[in-house]
């Protein structure tokens, strides 16, 4: 509830503060007298974004500010914010305005940003300002309402996360999609060269060996010269004995004076040089036979080599990188199959969370047509208190255009004002007055499940007259039974059911413009009444109804 707002060098406003009460709280004065600058103050508490204008002398601050007590869902979001202590049972919300047009928002003297005074505002208060009616009546608030009738905090959380993880999942799955797409004109070219090159038949070290053994081909007669001259001057000999026969000889005299030291040492040196000479003839005599290549040989080899130049040409300066390249292709496309098999899996998750989705939204669907029918009997019920027994009022609860993160409803007021006329959108068929009161039923229809102590009119009996002003004053001080109400109004009716009733005037001195309020006293109410009904020059008479209006709000 609101207990007190204090306002400093605001607009016309030099210093008020205002103490409110339970019940119905009317202000009334003169047009232009600064009603609606309280209704402004208010506003700024609440987070609204502030005008240069708003104060009222630049060489010092304005100041805004309210005190409310809190309970509940309010009492929650500020302990839960660690705005409050659990003993605390009253908040302080202050806005001040520097000259220079900056601000600054407070919560019992600490900091606080915009965004978390609006969050609180719809937890303390309701407030209907005189240009709102096309804000209440749009579309997009229906859903507000219906769901405000019933506990569905739970199953609203479940399906936001639901549709959240849906909508994830999509997006996780639209990106593997794309990745894919693109993948499988990789994998096309990725399979090209892994083909290419096990075509090839590459071995480590066999480009190194080929080299060789082409050279070995290009000097193979020279070889084969060398081989047999070498293997003659050991075996067969040139212009005499061969070496071969020589150390065999030299090894023979050399143990037959074995007794002499000399020759003795001899002997084991010899043996090793013979038996030395008999493996190189051995080997170069292999060798000698290995120079003997089949014909077309070296064709292949040169074709060989060709082949592996061709591959390095395009995958790798030599043999290793390229089988080096080619286990790393293996491995990329094994990856690209992979996403395949990951998208398939996706794809059933996808349709899995979208079930898991509709199931949760199809249990909110069930609640909201149960909170439209009870909205239907209850709105029904108002609008016939309010002078409006003709009315049809129907509350539709149709499937959305497309799911959502509160489901899948989307929520339609039709109104018939006549036997006889079509259900049609309220705001398309009803008058300025049947608005009036619309909003009003609407709101005390509301108000019982409303958890928010406050609500504000300003200026709701615009536009209406005779029978249909009595019922909504009447209804006024009907929600004020449960609620805090505080009502700007120009209406005396109106004004006649006010538990505290403030008067809101405009002095001028010495060409200074400022607003004063008066809390009225039951004499003062009388005379404020039959003025609101006869002007300032008003007749005993009329102050004599102002009283008989007094005393029948009184007793009803």
């Amino acid at each position: 509830m609101l207990l007190e707002i204090y306002i400093n060098n605001f607009v016309l406003i030099d210093e008020m503060r205002l103490e409110f009460g339970p019940g119905l709280n009317v202000l009334t004065g003169e047009t232009g007298a600064g009603k609606s600058i309280i209704i402004d103050a208010l506003s700024l508490i609440m987070g609204d974004r502030m005008k240069t204008d708003f104060v009222r002398d630049t060489s010092r601050k304005a100041i805004a500010e309210a005190v409310f007590d809190i309970e509940d869902e309010a009492r929650s979001f500020l302990l839960n914010n660690e705005l409050i202590e659990n003993e605390d049972d009253s908040i302080i919300i202050s806005r001040e305005i520097l000259p220079s047009g900056r601000s600054s928002a407070r919560i019992n003297g600490r900091n606080v940003p915009l965004g978390v005074l609006k969050t609180l505002s719809v937890l303390l208060l309701d407030m209907h300002l005189q240009h709102d009616n096309q804000n209440i009546l749009r579309p997009e608030k229906y859903l507000d309402y219906v769901d405000s009738l019933q506990d569905m905090t739970a199953e609203l959380t479940e399906v936001k996360r639901l549709y959240e993880d849906w909508q994830e999942q999509q997006r996780r799955l639209d990106e593997l999609k794309h990745n894919v797409k693109n993948s499988r004109q990789k994998l096309e070219i990725i399979d090209y060269q892994i083909k290419e090159i096990e075509k090839a038949h590459l071995q480590s070290g066999e480009e190194e060996e080929l080299v060789k053994l082409r050279e070995k081909i290009n000097n193979a007669a020279r070889l084969m010269d060398g081989a047999v001259k070498i293997l003659r001057l050991l075996y067969d000999g040139e212009e005499g004995s061969p070496a071969n026969d020589l150390v065999a000889e030299a090894l023979d005299t050399a143990r037959s004076l074995e007794e002499y030291d000399v020759f003795a040492a001899m002997v084991a040196p010899l043996e090793q040089f013979y038996y030395s000479l008999q493996d190189m003839a051995a080997s170069l005599s292999s060798y000698r036979d290995s120079l003997d290549f089949e014909p077309g040989l070296q064709d292949q080899v040169e074709e060989r080599l060709f082949e592996i130049n061709r591959v390095k040409n395009k995958y790798g300066s030599n043999v290793d990188e390229i089988l080096a390249l080619l286990a790393n292709l293996k491995s990329e496309r094994e990856e690209l199959d992979v996403s395949e098999g990951r998208q398939a899996r996706l794809a059933k998750e996808l349709e899995q969370s979208r079930s898991r989705y509709l199931d949760a939204a199809q249990k909110v669907t069930v609640l909201r047509k149960q909170a439209a029918g009870h909205l239907e009997k209850v709105m029904q019920h108002e609008l016939s208190q309010l002078n409006m027994p003709q009315v049809q009022f129907a509350v539709a609860v149709n499937p959305a255009s497309r799911p959502g993160p509160r489901g899948m409803d989307e929520v339609e007021f039709t109104f018939s004002p006549n036997p006889g006329q079509p259900l049609l959108p309220v705001a398309q068929i009803a008058s300025g007055g049947e608005i009036s009161r619309f909003i009003l039923a609407l709101k005390a229809a509301l108000a019982e499940f409303y958890q928010i102590d406050t609500l504000i009119f300003d200026e709701i009996d615009v536009g209406l007259g005779g029978s249909a002003l009595n019922t909504t004053a009447r209804k006024l001080s009907e929600i004020a039974q449960h609620h805090q109400v505080i009502a700007i109004t120009h209406s005396p009716r109106v004004a006649s059911y006010a538990d505290h009733h403030f008067l809101i005037e405009k002095h001028i001195n010495n060409n200074h413009t400022y607003t004063v309020v008066t809390r009225l006293d039951d004499d003062k109410r009388a005379a404020e009444l039959a003025r609101m009904l006869d002007g300032d020059n008003y007749t005993p008479l009329t102050l004599q109804h102002a009283q008989e209006m007094l005393n029948e709000a009184r007793n009803e």
